[in-house]
């Protein structure tokens, strides 16, 4: 399996009302397709391409999050997804110094938790 690391368009879509803005959604656009990701403001993207999937895995160091999604095109939403909701979580999997490991380790370890 060959991974490619890829840096596509991505675009943030709102609405306003009288009184606020709202975010409806953050979409990437590659190849022609969109897909809807799932991320916060703070968050770090490290997107890969393999084939007609593309993986992204996305990082919330200020949450304790970390969370990978697969997608297959053309679909706009992932195909399978794999979340970490706690500091320990990863930890516990990864190691304390998590954090130093290479964006490609942490998704190709987490890949063998998609179902």
């Amino acid at each position: 399996m060959t991974m490619t690391p890829i840096t596509p368009e991505l675009k943030l879509h709102t609405n306003q009302d009288n009184e606020s803005i709202h975010i409806n959604s953050l979409i990437m656009k590659h190849k022609g397709n969109n897909y809807h990701l799932y991320a916060g403001t703070k968050d770090t993207l490290y997107i890969y391409s393999e084939s007609v999937a593309l993986y992204v895995l996305t990082i919330s160091r200020e949450q304790g999050r970390i969370g990978l999604n697969a997608y297959m095109s053309p679909e706009p939403f992932p195909i399978n997804s794999f979340y970490m909701h706690s500091s320990k979580e990863i930890k516990d999997l990864f190691g304390p110094n998590w954090e130093h490991e290479p964006s490609i380790d942490i998704m190709m370890k987490l890949m063998d938790y998609l179902m």
